[in-house]
């Protein structure tokens, strides 16, 4: 700039970032913004997370590890208390050992045939692609799973752990999937995965249940970004939880339980391959409060900017350009503008873009948010308001002579 004062200037550019709000633009040599504003979120001084806690059940075999916390409780912004039960992850025996047994002999006969698991789906999952199929195209598998009872059983352990009622659930997805160790495969033409990367899933609640044998393979498990900090613990037979964050279950038939919105993903498989049946469990909207998931997803976003910036930064970097310009002209009014063209950005306004796109500072970021949704997200039983059922039309037989007509486009 022109003026030997330095002076600030809103940009909406850099809001995107929800970054430092302000640039080196002067306007007729006044401060367009407090110099106060420059450094607004430069330092992230959050608390230490809380222990990771780990329950056991000898009993029922029920390991229910509680995500740690990462906010104060003394936040005025927060709704819910910790922990919740969405703080919760359960890992407890689900299928019987034959149950188990036939449902991996159905998806192994179902892949073959239709190979589906020789390349990664990419019309159901398109952010994150998988190898796997839908239940609901193997015939074989959605009837064995009615014989067993399946949705009365997962729904009832569900509704359990997180206080739900079965009535507000719903399938949004379910699927049998295959992580494959990289080099076991000789077939060239097959195009499998052996680990999936972070991620949210698009329901509140999901399960993921292991249908292989744990000596079919190593590695493996559902990882969870929370429970990076997790070490092995010493007595192997009383935890399924090993580092960095993985859960582990330690037999065929196990159920893993935990909210979708955590960050998770799967564990790089080493050796073998790891067959599991996940799903995706939608919860009526009267369950959860206004707004929360929007202001998470908000927050999430903006941590994706400010990665992007700096991924473009050290390109330009690369490119050996040697600071960031950014043009004012179309964010300042016409009369009085000092600063023509393009401005280069002033150092310290660059350290703090730099030091707020750091890994470390934006998983704290995403960390927060994530526990301050799964405190604010489910609404107490008192605030619930009451279910509106879907209204369907009324159910009649129809006959060919009915239906003239209304086949549009048919041809014989």
């Amino acid at each position: 700039c022109s003026s030997r004062t330095p002076c600030l200037a809103l940009s909406p550019l850099l809001k995107t970032m929800n970054s430092i709000q302000s640039t080196a633009f002067c306007l007729n040599n006044q401060p367009l913004a407090p110099q106060s504003l420059l450094h607004r979120h430069c330092r992230l001084a959050p608390p230490a997370a809380a222990a990771i806690s780990i329950d056991y059940d000898d009993e029922s075999k029920h390991h229910t590890i509680t995500v740690p916390s990462f906010l104060s409780d003394d936040e005025s912004d927060i709704s819910g208390t910790y922990p919740s039960l969405l703080h919760k992850i359960h890992v407890l025996p689900f299928l019987e050992p034959e149950e188990s047994a036939r449902m991996l002999k159905i998806a192994r006969a179902y892949a073959e045939a239709s190979s589906s698991w020789d390349q990664q789906d990419s019309t159901r999952h398109v952010s994150y692609q998988t190898v796997d199929f839908a239940v609901e195209e193997s015939v074989d598998m959605s009837q064995y799973l009615q014989d067993i009872s399946f949705q009365e059983r997962i729904f009832g352990l569900l509704s359990e752990e997180y206080d739900v009622d079965v009535e507000d659930l719903k399938w949004m997805d379910l699927f049998c999937a295959s992580y494959e160790a990289s080099g076991d495969d000789d077939q060239t033409d097959r195009e499998t995965m052996d680990r999936l990367d972070f991620h949210r899933d698009g329901s509140l609640l999901s399960f993921t249940v292991l249908l292989s044998l744990p000596e079919d393979f190593e590695g493996g498990g559902t990882i969870f970004d929370a429970l990076r900090d997790a070490a092995d613990e010493s007595d192997q037979q009383s935890t399924v939880l090993k580092a960095p964050g993985s859960i582990q279950p330690l037999n065929a038939g196990s159920l893993t339980l935990h909210s979708g919105k955590l960050l998770h993903g799967g564990h790089v498989v080493t050796k073998g391959q790891r067959i599991v049946l996940v799903g995706f469990v939608d919860v009526d909207l009267r369950n959860m409060r206004e707004g929360a998931l929007g202001s998470a997803a908000k927050e999430w976003g903006r941590n994706d900017v400010r990665e992007f910036w700096n991924q473009r930064r050290l390109l330009k970097t690369k490119q050996q350009i040697a600071s960031w310009n950014i043009s004012n002209m179309r964010y300042l009014p016409k009369k009085g503008r000092s600063c023509l063209g393009k401005c280069s950005l002033p150092a310290s306004l660059l350290e703090s873009i730099e030091n707020r796109s750091k890994p470390e500072i934006i998983r704290e970021r995403r960390l927060r948010s994530e526990d301050r949704l799964l405190r604010d997200i489910m609404l107490p039983r008192a605030e619930r308001g009451e279910k509106i059922e879907e209204e369907l039309g009324e159910w009649r037989e129809v006959s060919l002579e009915d239906m003239d007509g209304l086949m549009i486009g048919w041809e014989e």
